[in-house]
């Protein structure tokens, strides 16, 4: 056993076997790295209404987004996934890569950009594929969630052969997993999931108002905004759907003072039982890479893999809203209709398949020079990746048409006649009916890398006094890389065609890259190494990105042989992102969200819980666009980073290592997406000089001063019509953004063998996230945001293998988080919920305890008090046992997540996704067993 003292560098680096992976039951390279400590929070959850990426998952590492983090496949940079990220950023998609074909994977989470270039700011994964193998092998795993959902079946044929001169290695592997759907976990599929904190005054006298959470099955309002009750039993008609009855209730200070009846509509109160909660997926991958070597020296290599990917989603079925139009059949003002579709209806569960297909090809030729020396690496490299969404539209036209029949004309009013045909508004259709406005869309996309690299390194020179030679390595690349997206052209008119994402996303543009790069690594003494290196990247695209340089260096310090003291020190740079540059004019509607300035305005007016303050999905008829464009003046992002430590080979107990570093990393200049949330919560405080505090209170708005060139921009961004109704929002990037994050790591590894006893190993990693501090504008104060993230994470393996067994053991533990609410009033038994009164802090923040109600117009002092609630801590263990029955026959029960948990729901949880999203991707899965069975063919 090689002590990890005379192996590890100046920047800690961790790494795990393909084997090590399944045997915690991960199925796919993401699921794993999203449990390691050094990986942040998800940026884009699959579950969110509208989703553009639902099939790929991409890694945050250290929190600094995804877009900081650098994937590479056995040391050569992988193309980004073809769609944006939250219709936004580029990515590299983790969850195409089968943990079937992985030998090991290295993870440096500290910048390295004068070694690997652009997006390596907050670290590296490197993925090395299996290469040397003799003889063929076939695996076959079974298994699923145990609480439903999640069946998964996979073969994995992986085999070798090699001759005097040469060596081949072949993988073939197919996949399946289902789907997670929000009926396989009915706790949380209905909107009154919300936990009881967020009921209203109406919930908590009459029961939950679904139609306030937009959960509307089939609805009819007059004139007056009264639901037109349903003829009888037409609610039971359709799956989903029941009677239910509405009621507004107005309130004044802490008292109710009026209560209005609605009237009775037909509500879906399970309105997420066809969301997915973790896509489907079906995979078919191949791989095969191969070396032969000449009589010279020189050895030609090269490999293949293709990853065919399908991808299965959804999110809400297709709804049908109206207008205000005028009912010629009746003779009366019809306020608003609304009409969701069934699965029954339809014909068709209306699934999204996103088909993915991704090819992967190099060649390379190396050899060495000087009398072996130097060695030298010339690699080629091409690079595809393309996806094919195929979805069900929507033809809002069409279906105008089937339930209202033609435009009949126009009132005095200017409110459009219809002939209402009542009879197939509240009776199902059939999918023979429905096939007369249905429509079906497809959205394309694709991104594309060539690169070519030439790497040499060797020795140098040697001091006299040291017993190492000076080393030295060198790069020389060139890349040429691009993406187009091509949505379903139909989609420009947003009247006759809409897709489920709420998007047309458009754009595309190409990338020239040259680079040259340099590290030498220096021995001071026999205990003391130096490294320094240094990296010149030019740049040739439409952003006014030019050269960036970069440089790192590094100290490694060995006092003694069981003891290694280090550190390191580098700038960083992240290329401005291609999504960002090349964007063009995409739009959105959004439905779900909430409306600061007209919440600011129902306080003020004295309606406390008015639905504006609360994040719910909105009928259609209040949806917004989002149009978001790209910039061509953005800059690079520039960073730094450093880390210092020790590890610690432990005297007296063979094989116990022990190692603790702490690591620091910015970004200034960074791209900032000014999204929608801070666009409508700047453009309220603005104008109105306040902001909410719940649902009933108002505090001042500080972020930034009325009339200042911020504000100016940012109210220009939203337009709304003459009844305060959202029309649009403006989104774009800009160079403003700085985000410092900085902890410790600490790991504990342990190997012991015994004859009698058998081979026993042991790891512990643990991470602490002290800081991460942030500001939107450069004139903005820092704010540390820690708490809105889980501060620490602890993972640990141990493994035990003798004879015909081994037996591993594993877990997580993730530390909890400020639940909603936390540090706002708590709610009253009545429902009203008071505002907490706050006052700034620099660029934070802070509740005063003294909670606020609006009574006559004023704001009025309650006695309350401060919710402090947190998130429980999250723990989860994972064990494997397995048995070689014969020398060709192996089988293992895999069992992850032993206790079966699953996310909770906060008190205060008030909206999908109701459980708390940022401790862990596996909030939903529960417990899950395997089994895998493996046969040495020959």
């Amino acid at each position: 056993m090689i002590p990890r003292v005379e192996v590890e560098g100046p920047a800690p680096v961790v790494s795990f076997t393909g084997d090590q992976i399944k045997q915690q039951g991960y199925t796919t390279l993401w699921e794993f790295l999203d449990s390691l400590p050094q990986v942040g929070p998800q940026v884009s959850d699959s579950a969110s209404w509208g989703s553009s990426s639902v099939n790929a998952r991409s890694v945050n590492l250290r929190g600094l987004g995804p877009g900081f983090s650098l994937l590479m496949i056995d040391g050569h940079r992988v193309v980004d996934y073809p769609q944006p990220l939250n219709k936004q950023s580029n990515f590299q998609n983790y969850n195409n890569l089968p943990t079937g074909m992985i030998d090991h994977i290295e993870i440096l989470a500290s910048g390295a950009s004068s070694i690997y270039g652009s997006d390596a700011v907050a670290g590296v994964v490197n993925v090395i594929l299996k290469k040397n193998y003799q003889g063929d092998d076939l695996q076959v795993t079974g298994g699923g969630a145990t609480r439903g959902g999640r069946a998964y079946g996979d073969i994995n044929f992986f085999g070798g052969r090699s001759g005097s001169n040469w060596h081949v290695v072949y993988n073939l592997e197919k996949s399946n997993r289902t789907a997670l759907w929000g009926m396989d976990r009915p706790y949380q599929d209905s909107v009154a999931s919300a936990g009881y904190g967020s009921w209203g005054p109406a919930a908590r006298l009459f029961g939950y108002q679904y139609d306030a959470a937009g959960a509307i099955a089939l609805s009819a309002q007059d004139a007056n905004g009264h639901y037109i009750t349903p003829p009888a039993g037409a609610c039971s008609k359709f799956t989903n759907s029941r009677l239910a009855q509405s009621h507004t209730v107005n309130t004044n200070g802490t008292q109710i003072t009026s209560i209005t009846d609605n009237g009775y509509y037909c509500a879906q109160p399970a309105l997420f039982q066809n969301w997915v909660l973790t896509p489907g997926s079906r995979s078919n991958n191949g791989y095969v890479s191969g070396e032969y070597d000449f009589a010279n020296g020189m050895q030609l290599y090269g490999s293949a893999a293709l990853y065919k990917t399908v991808g299965i989603s959804n999110t809400q079925l297709n709804v049908f809203g109206s207008g205000q139009f005028y009912d010629q059949n009746t003779g009366q003002v019809i306020n608003q209709a609304i009409r969701q579709l069934t699965a029954q209806e339809m014909g068709t569960p209306a699934n999204t398949h996103d088909r993915e297909t991704n090819w992967n090809l190099q060649t390379g030729l190396r050899g060495t020079v000087f009398d072996s020396r130097f060695h030298w690496d010339l690699n080629l490299n091409s690079q595809k990746y393309t996806v094919r969404e195929d979805f069900t539209g929507l033809n809002q036209q069409a279906m105008s048409n089937f339930f209202l029949g033609t435009q009949q004309g126009t009132t005095a009013d200017g409110l459009p006649i219809y002939a209402w045909n009542q009879q197939q508004w509240w009776n199902p259709i059939t999918p023979q009916q429905y096939s007369q406005f249905a429509v079906n869309g497809e959205n394309t996309s694709s991104s594309w890398l060539d690169q070519a690299q030439l790497r040499v390194n060797g020795d140098l020179f040697k001091f006299p006094w040291v017993d190492e030679s000076v080393g030295w390595a060198a790069v020389v690349e060139a890349a040429h890389n691009g993406f187009k997206l091509s949505p379903d052209i139909r989609a420009t008119d947003p009247a006759t065609f809409q897709n489920p994402f709420g998007a047309y996303l458009t754009g595309g543009g190409t990338r020239q890259r040259y680079s040259v790069g340099s590290e030498f690594r220096v021995p001071l003494l026999n205990s003391v190494t130096w490294t320094i290196s240094g990296r010149l990247d030019k740049y040739d695209d439409a952003s006014s990105a030019d050269i960036a340089r970069t440089w790192g260096s590094g100290i490694e310090w060995r006092p003694y042989d069981g003891l290694l003291l280090r550190g390191s020190y580098g700038t960083n740079f992240k290329a401005p992102d291609m999504q960002a540059i090349y964007l063009t004019g995409s739009t959105s509607p959004v439905g779900d969200y909430v409306d600061p300035l007209q919440c600011v305005n129902a306080i003020k007016a004295g309606q406390n819980n008015s639905t504006w303050c609360n994040l719910v999905q909105r009928p259609t008829s209040q949806y917004y666009s989002l149009y978001t464009n790209g910039s061509r003046l953005l800059l690079p992002q520039k960073g730094h980073s450093w880390t210092y430590g020790f590890v610690w080979q432990v005297p007296g107990v063979q094989g116990l290592s022990l190692s603790a570093d702490y690591w620091h990393m910015g970004v200034d200049n960074a791209i900032q997406y000014l999204g929608q949330e801070t666009v409508l919560a700047d453009e309220a405080g603005c104008l109105t000089g306040v902001k909410p505090n719940g649902t009933s209170g108002l505090s001042p708005y500080t972020a930034h001063v009325a009339g200042s060139a911020y504000c100016q921009m940012v109210t220009q961004m939203v337009k709304r019509d003459p009844s305060g109704q959202i029309i649009s929002v403006q989104s774009g990037p800009i160079n403003e953004a700085s985000l410092y994050v900085g902890g410790i790591d600490a790991s504990l590894d342990y190997k012991f063998h015994s004859d009698d006893w058998g081979d026993f190993t042991a790891g512990i990693n643990y991470t602490d996230n002290l800081s991460y501090k942030q500001r939107v504008l450069s004139s903005d104060l820092l704010q540390n945001t820690r708490y809105q993230n889980v501060a620490s994470r602890v993972t640990w393996l141990a493994d035990w293998r003798k004879g015909i067994w081994d037996v591993s053991i594993s877990g997580v533990r993730a530390g909890s988080m400020r639940a909603p609410n936390y540090d706002g009033c708590n709610v009253l038994p009545n429902g009203i919920q008071p505002g907490m009164v706050t006052v700034p802090n620099g660029a934070e923040q802070i509740a005063t305890g003294i909670c606020q109600v609006t009574q006559d117009g004023q704001q009025v002092t309650v006695a309350d008090t401060t919710y402090k609630g947190r998130t429980p801590v999250w723990i989860t263990w994972n064990s494997s046992l397995g048995v070689q029955i014969n020398p060709d026959t192996r089988v293992k029960l895999t069992v992850s997540n032993i206790f079966n948990k699953v996310g909770s729901i906060p008190y205060y949880s008030g909206g999908f996704e109701f459980v708390t999203t940022g401790q862990t991707a596996d909030e939903y899965n529960g417990r899950e067993i395997f089994l895998t069975f493996d046969y040495k063919l020959d």
